[in-house]
């Protein structure tokens, strides 16, 4: 009969007086036989009483910075899939109710036409319209209105307002304690399976309802084995010392180690019960590695290693976990499958032994196979995301420490944008024998890709390297490069609105020398050639040079400066007429800031990781708030910028984008720096904006341009995300009207926007 922890407890606490007698004694006689015999006395206890008391009070064991990432969500335009959404909401373990019965937390139920449009208070006329209201775990409805299988309207909060998007819960997706990132769930002891417990005792300690935090007789087994064999080979650890090993102490082999073990966890056991203990150790135990993310305690490792949710484990799924705490490398279910069957074999032979499974439970857990491998998740990226959360807390002046951060980061589109960075570098690098050579000599490209919600401005994507575990540094963050042609956007603006040209405004390609503070600067295009009359869309299209230095003479540079200011770009810039092809050096993420702008049509909305920020008692201390923006130069402009950057994308050094099969609206620039060193892209829909930068951190030439680089990446990106926001067209502002031109000379037909 399984062992229940719950009915023995009420045997072994009847007389707790006597307990903390016994406890007492026992601490009390530990700690002058560890401090006599002690041959280097290499602790003082009354220190280490004082500093394990103050720790326990405080509840440390427990206390991290966690990371929220977004639930999943559902926006306007979005294309809908009923079955799918039915898979979701089980999978966030909701419970389907018929229209009418009352929502309880975590309640979703399909409404009849009548009831959704008491809900959204207008009525209904077409018969395809399917309405979904649901109740989250922190008490917020949520519904959509669909209509012929696209969603046409979200509705969120108590009570009901329309909204940008219907979402489920957010989810923990991280957490760090002492900047070690972690992967960790808190549940309640009632939470996990007594079947779990009872694996877990079996195997690591089978006296744990029996002993005062050291079992001497294991003690003893352990010393006499280490006699033997010469060395410290076995340490007889409880699952109290085990707990007090991972949270107090080193994993040092040394006798003075040993003793402070030994005289903490005998402390531990004179404060704490059986079940704080046990529950703590489940919670906290390391179950393994997802890239840089160290796997605790038993929810975290269910979800890690079945994709479910610990209180569903059956006895061989329990039997692995507990198997896998001995050594999580070598008993990895899906890297030593052996090992792991093994382990999982003597868990179940122990808890048959002790009478916890009966000979059929062992036999058919014993046939029962071990789990599939996951699908990859954000850890090998995530952390550069979180390292910007920190950076962002800390200028609004807030300790990062045990705080709970609620973020913007999309944990499926992070995933698309790290697979999108590694698999376009894999292919450029198998493809040019320069790269492959500085590849085997360990020169290794590297790139970061990063994109926000245009109307929220929310960062949801944010690559700053390959993979954190291999480097650290957050190149989307940190690492400011020249960013070339991506500057050309802002000149032609400029020049919209400083110099009075139009999109159709003829321009001289040809040699051009600019003489400024008495030096002459004569710029040329890429590919060495002057194509004479060109219109102005036209030349900044095909990004050409000589034109562009022209533009921002008109303009004058000052003006200029200013302009990339309001729109984000925050790094130096110095008053030289080579800024107007890019010179200036930026990270990524004020690229993302100024695109982000161009693409809300001049309306500057200050980027953030943050929607909600919480301390260590659950109190909101930050909440994002939010604001239209400010509208830092003319609407209208923007909108005849975007008509020519979207001509970028349709014909001009992003057109490669069509054999990616890439259709969606979408407007940006190329960059390329000298000798390939940086090569970049930035564009953006009307919904979201996305940079990516491709390069050598060692500023090495690379041999490849923005459209042969950056491009198939940011398409490859794209093509995945667009469909989560629709692909409708710019909202023109009044007064701008699509007008067609045919230029024969350089056999174009173009729409731009002009006013």
């Amino acid at each position: 009969m399984p062992l229940n922890l719950s009915s023995l407890k009420n045997i072994l606490y009847v007389n707790s007086s006597v307990q903390k007698r016994m406890q007492s004694t026992l601490t009390v006689a530990s700690f002058f036989l560890l401090f006599v015999s002690s041959p280097s006395r290499a602790f003082n206890p009354f220190n280490l009483k004082n500093e394990f008391d103050e720790k326990l009070s405080s509840q440390q064991l427990l206390a991290s910075t966690k990371y929220f990432a977004l639930g999943e969500r559902f926006k306007p335009g979005e294309a809908w899939d009923q079955k799918k959404f039915l898979e979701l909401l089980k999978k966030n373990n909701f419970r389907v109710r018929n229209d009418g019965q009352m929502l309880l937390a975590e309640d979703a139920t399909q409404l009849m036409r009548a009831s959704c449009e008491v809900a959204i208070g207008f009525s209904i006329s077409n018969e395809s319209v399917v309405c979904w209201k649901w109740l989250n775990k922190q008490g917020a409805l949520q519904l959509i209105v669909v209509q012929d299988q696209v969603i046409l309207e979200t509705y969120a909060g108590n009570p009901l307002k329309k909204s940008f998007e219907a979402a489920f819960d957010p989810v923990l997706a991280a957490q760090y304690k002492n900047n070690e990132p972690l992967i960790q769930e808190e549940k309640k002891l009632s939470d996990i399976p007594v079947a779990c417990m009872n694996a877990v005792m079996a195997i690591e300690d089978n006296d744990f309802l029996d002993h005062f935090g050291v079992s001497y007789i294991g003690l003893a087994r352990a010393i006499l084995k280490n006699i033997m064999t010469l060395r410290k080979a076995q340490g007889g650890s409880t699952i109290t010392q085990q707990l007090v090993k991972n949270y107090f102490l080193t994993s040092e082999k040394s006798y003075a180690r040993k003793a402070k073990e030994l005289y903490m966890a005998i402390r531990l056991e004179s404060q704490w019960t059986k079940d704080e203990i046990l529950s703590t150790y489940l919670n906290i135990i390391y179950m393994g590695q997802s890239g840089v993310f160290q796997v605790r305690g038993f929810p975290a490792a269910s979800q890690y290693y079945f994709g479910k949710s610990v209180d569903q484990l059956n006895v061989p799924e329990c039997a692995l976990l507990a198997a896998i705490i001995n050594n999580p490398l070598m008993n990895n279910p899906w890297k030593k499958s052996e090992h792991a069957l093994n382990r999982r074999t003597l868990v179940l032979k122990k808890m048959y032994e002790l009478k916890l499974i009966s000979l059929d439970q062992q036999t058919q857990s014993l046939a029962y196979p071990l789990p599939a491998a996951n699908q990859l998740r954000a850890s090998e990226t995530a952390p550069y995301f979180f390292e910007a959360v920190r950076r962002q807390a800390e200028e609004l002046g807030i300790d990062p420490e045990g705080k709970s951060f609620f973020t913007t980061l999309d944990i499926g589109l992070q995933n698309a944008a790290q697979s999108a960075l590694s698999e376009g570098i894999l292919k450029v690098t198998s493809s040019r024998e320069k790269l492959k050579i500085q590849k085997t000599s360990g020169v290794e490209l590297q790139g970061s890709i990063l994109s926000t919600e245009n109307k929220s401005g929310h960062v949801n994507v944010f690559v700053g390297g390959q993979n954190f575990k291999t480097t650290q540094y957050n190149r989307a963050l940190n690492s400011r490069r020249q960013i070339g042609s991506l500057v050309k956007p802002l000149i032609y603006l400029a020049g919209l609105i400083y110099g009075d040209f139009t999109p159709t405004t003829m321009l001289q390609d040809e040699p051009f020398a600019w003489e400024y503070d008495k030096k002459k600067w004569s710029p040329v295009n890429y590919d060495k050639k002057f194509r004479g009359p060109v219109p102005y869309y036209y030349a900044l299209k095909e990004s050409l040079n000589s034109p562009t230095a022209q533009v921002a003479q008109k303009a004058e540079l000052n003006r200029i400066i200013l302009l990339m200011k309001k729109i984000g770009f925050e790094s130096e810039i110095p008053v030289l007429p080579a800024i107007s092809l890019g010179v200036s050096e930026h990270t990524p993420l004020e690229v993302l800031q100024a695109y982000q702008t161009l693409a809300r049509l001049g309306n500057y909305k200050k980027l953030t990781f943050i929607t909600t920020i919480q301390d260590e008692t659950g109190k909101i201390i930050f909440d994002d708030p939010y604001f239209d923006g400010e509208q830092v130069y003319d609407v209208k402009k923007a909108a005849e910028l975007i008509g020519m950057m979207k001509q970028s994308v349709q014909s001009g050094t992003a057109k490669s984008l069509s054999t990616l099969t890439f259709s969606s609206v979408a407007a940006g620039k190329t960059g390329t720096t000298s000798k390939g060193k940086d090569t970049w892209f930035s564009g953006f829909t009307p919904n979201i904006t996305t940079v990516v930068w491709i390069g050598f951190d060692q500023n090495l030439p690379t041999t490849l341009t923005g459209a042969s680089g950056a491009v198939p990446i940011w398409g490859n990106y794209m093509k995945v995300a667009v469909p989560h926001y629709g692909t409708e067209d710019f909202l023109w502002p009044e007064g701008i009207t699509a007008k067609e031109y045919e230029f024969p000379d350089l056999h174009e037909k173009v729409k731009l926007m002009v006013e």
